[in-house]
């Protein structure tokens, strides 16, 4: 799970910037190679396009910009992500403190957060 920390309009494009991404333990969706399925706290109203970023200074810490995913319109700040079926393995990669990050928590089904 993950929170919003900004969305920005660049150009045209609506930009989401999230507290996690690749290098805090969502480096398989680095070239788009998986495509997890999302969800948000502001799920249910219309929605439309939107390329996903970390928080880091890094310009690789991008996802989904080649086919952005659509998410709410009224997506904002504060507002939780979820990647489903992220797995055991985001964990593994998540690095530790890149660029003064900490990795993305993790979330046990019917568990707690950690």
């Amino acid at each position: 799970m993950t929170s919003v920390v900004s969305v920005i309009d660049r150009g045209g494009v609506r930009w989401v910037y999230l507290d996690a991404g690749v290098f805090t333990g969502l480096v398989e969706t680095l070239d788009e190679a998986i495509r997890y399925r999302l969800s948000t706290s502001a799920d249910g109203g219309p929605t439309g396009p939107v390329v996903l970023a970390g928080p880091t200074c890094d310009s690789a810490d991008v996802l989904y910009e080649k086919q952005p995913v659509h998410l709410p319109l009224a997506l904002s700040e504060g507002d939780e992500l979820r990647f489903h079926s992220a797995g055991a393995y985001t964990t593994c990669y998540s690095t530790v403190g890149f660029n003064g990050f900490d990795p993305m928590p993790t979330m046990v089904v019917g568990g707690s957060r950690t």
